[in-house]
C-alpha cells in the first residue's frame, strides 16, 4: 500500500509539473521542440536565401535604372545638341535665301531686268555672251545646290530629333517597367523580411521553451527516481516486516502445543479480550487476490493469518479464533468494518467451505 501511494504521489507530481507546463505552453517535449526548431530553421534558412536572391534582383533593376539614367541624360543632351543644330540649319537656310536675294537684286540692278537680254548687249561676241550666261546659270546652280543642301540638312536634322525623341519616350517606358519591377520586388523582400524576423523570434522562444523542457524533465526524473528510491525502502522495510511477522507466527506456533485442540475449546485459550464476531473466508488462490497481506504477511508462505478492523483489533495482535485456531491479526479489508472478520485459507475450496460463520475471538496479547 505505502508502494502504490509513492507511484501515486509521482503520478500526482508529473501531473502537477505536466498541468504547469501547459501554462507556459510547454506541453512538448524537449525532442518534439528540438523538432520545431529544426523546421523553423529550415524555413529561415529558406527565407535568408530567398532574400538573398531578391536582393540580387534588385541590385540589376537598381543597375538598369541607373543605365537608364545615364540613357536618358545621354539622349537629353543629344536631342539639345540637335535642337540646336536645328536652328543653325535654318538660320543658314534664312541666310543662304537671303543672300540669294540681295545678289540677285544686285545683279538686276548692274544688268537691268532682263538678265540675260542685258548680257548679250553688253557682250562683244557671242562667245562672251555664251561665257557670260554659263556663268550666271553656274552662279544660280550654286546658290540652289547649297540651298537644297540646307533643306536637306534641316530635313536630316529633324528625322534624327524625332528619333531621338522616340528614343527618349522608350526610355522612359522602359524605366516605368523597371520601377514597376522595383516595386513588386521591394514588396516581396518586406514581406521576407518580416518572416525572418519572425522566424528569429519564434527560434529565441523555442530556445527558452526548450531550456524549461530540459529543467522541467530533470525535475520530473528526479522525482521519479526519489520515488523508486522510497519505494525500494518501503519493500525493504515490508520484507523486513513480513520477516518479523513470520518469526512472530511461528513463535506463537511453538508456545500453541495444538492448534487444532485449541480451536475446539474456548476454555483451553485465555486472552486479555473476549468477541463474538463473523467470520468469512478469503484466499490468494482466488483471482485478483494479492500474495502480501496489508502487513506485509506473504500469505502463500504463512497462510494463517486474519483480517481485522484495525479499530476494533490492532494490527499485528495475535489472537485464537474458534474453529480455526492461533493466528496474527495481519490484514484488512474495505469490507471487515466493526466485529467482522475475514479468515484466510490456503485454497479456494477450504474458504468456501468455511463460508460465514460466527464465532468468538479472543485477543492473545
Amino acid at each position: 500500500m505505502k508502494i502504490k501511494k509513492a507511484v501515486l504521489l509521482v503520478l500526482i507530481s508529473i501531473l502537477f509539473n505536466l498541468q504547469a507546463a501547459a501554462v507556459v505552453g510547454l506541453c512538448d517535449s524537449v525532442a518534439d521542440i528540438q523538432a520545431k526548431q529544426e523546421s523553423v530553421k529550415k524555413q529561415l534558412d529558406q527565407n535568408s536565401n530567398e532574400l538573398s536572391g531578391k536582393m540580387d534582383e534588385i541590385n540589376q533593376v537598381y543597375q538598369k535604372l541607373s543605365d537608364l539614367e545615364g540613357k536618358k541624360k545621354e539622349t537629353e543632351q543629344r536631342i539639345t545638341q540637335t535642337q540646336a543644330k536645328l536652328q543653325q540649319a535654318q538660320q543658314e537656310k534664312k541666310n543662304r535665301v537671303r543672300d540669294a536675294k540681295e545678289r540677285l537684286c544686285e545683279l538686276q540692278k548692274r544688268q537691268g531686268t532682263n538678265t540675260s537680254l542685258s548680257i548679250l548687249e553688253k557682250s562683244t561676241s557671242l562667245t562672251q555672251w555664251l561665257r557670260s550666261m554659263i556663268a550666271l546659270q553656274r552662279l544660280q546652280s550654286v546658290y540652289n545646290d547649297s540651298l537644297a543642301a540646307v533643306k536637306q540638312s534641316i530635313v536630316d536634322i529633324s528625322q534624327a530629333k524625332e528619333q531621338l525623341q522616340g528614343y527618349q519616350s522608350n526610355l522612359a517606358s522602359q524605366e516605368r517597367q523597371v520601377n514597376d519591377q522595383k516595386a513588386v520586388l521591394d514588396s516581396q523582400m518586406s514581406d521576407l523580411k518580416k518572416k525572418i524576423a519572425d522566424g528569429q523570434s519564434e527560434m529565441k522562444q523555442l530556445a527558452d521553451r526548450e531550456q524549461q523542457a530540459k529543467a522541467m524533465e530533470e525535475a520530473q526524473k528526479k522525482a521519479m527516481e526519489e520515488a523508486q528510491r522510497k519505494a525500494a525502502e518501503e519493500e525493504a522495510q515490508k520484507q523486513q516486516q513480513a520477516s518479523n511477522q513470520k518469526q512472530q507466527v511461528q513463535q506463537t506456533s511453538t508456545k500453541t502445543v495444538d492448534n487444532s485442540e485449541a480451536a475446539t475449546s474456548a476454555d483451553n485459550v485465555s486472552g486479555s479480550k473476549t468477541l463474538t464476531m463473523s467470520a468469512t473466508a478469503y484466499s490468494t488462490e482466488a483471482n485478483g487476490m494479492g500474495t502480501y497481506s496489508a502487513t506485509g504477511i506473504n500469505l502463500k508462505q504463512h497462510p494463517s493469518c486474519v483480517a481485522v478492523d484495525p479499530s476494533v483489533i490492532p494490527l499485528g495482535s495475535i489472537i485464537w479464533v474458534s474453529g480455526y485456531g492461533v493466528s496474527v491479526a495481519g490484514d484488512t479489508g474495505t469490507a471487515i468494518k466493526g466485529n467482522v472478520i475475514d479468515l484466510h485459507f490456503a485454497t479456494v475450496a477450504q474458504s468456501m467451505a468455511w463460508g460465514r460463520r460466527t464465532v468468538t475471538v479472543k485477543i492473545l496479547n
